[in-house]
């Protein structure tokens, strides 16, 4: 992985590892930060003890303060953007497993079911869009996964959104973020093709329906 960026790039990876964690704490304690759909996902998660979080990228920021130190395991591409994702991450108390819908996807969701303990999270746009449409090799990857697919959000009353693929959200200082959680997608566990069009629809709905 390393062979793969240049001297620049592996400068900022190593700043991004020191800096990114302690900012994204303090800046995360400006927020006021509240809980919504905690029941459903008490619900989703009683038959196995752990969930599936789907989620659009450009929540990636507030999902990641509002669940840090909870040992999720969630799944990064091996893209540059990854790189550095996935070392500010680490150090937040997250299990990270590198792979992609079309790329590892299927290699990285294999080593997240063996992996012991602790929900798992996909970003289900990422890693390049387009924005908020859910990728059909995501969904054929959650099925594999024989876990209950959650909707998550986080709804800022004041934010920034930058020019990006996503349009990624920057909640401002001080202000208030909900935390949401929709109700549970089942996903069979031997998805036939005439019915991904169908799930990918539930998918979209249920993040969509939350915010």
């Amino acid at each position: 992985m390393k062979g793969e960026f240049s001297f620049g790039q592996r400068v900022l990876l190593v700043v991004a590892a020191i800096l990114g964690p302690s900012l994204i704490r303090l800046y995360g304690l400006t927020w006021r930060v509240r809980w919504e759909g905690v029941d459903d996902l008490a619900v989703a998660r009683s038959p196995y003890g752990q969930v599936l979080f789907c989620f659009w990228h450009s929540r990636l920021l507030s999902l990641c303060y509002t669940h840090r130190g909870r040992n999720i395991g969630i799944m990064v591409s091996k893209s540059f953007d990854g790189e550095w994702i996935s070392r500010i991450v680490t150090k937040l108390g997250y299990r990270v497993f590198r792979g992609s819908a079309s790329r590892d996807g299927a290699k990285a969701l294999i080593s997240m079911l063996r992996s012991s303990g602790g929900d798992l999270s996909l970003t289900v746009d990422g890693p390049t869009g387009p924005v908020e449409r859910v990728k059909p090799g995501i969904v054929t990857l959650a099925s594999h996964s024989n876990l209950p697919l959650v909707p998550i959000t986080c709804v800022a009353e004041k934010a920034w959104r930058l020019r990006s693929w996503d349009r990624f959200i920057i909640p401002k200082p001080f202000s208030k973020l909900t935390v949401r959680y929709g109700k549970m997608i089942p996903i069979p566990a031997n998805l036939r093709e005439d019915q991904l069009s169908g799930i990918i629809k539930q998918i979209e709905d249920g993040i969509n329906r939350i915010g």
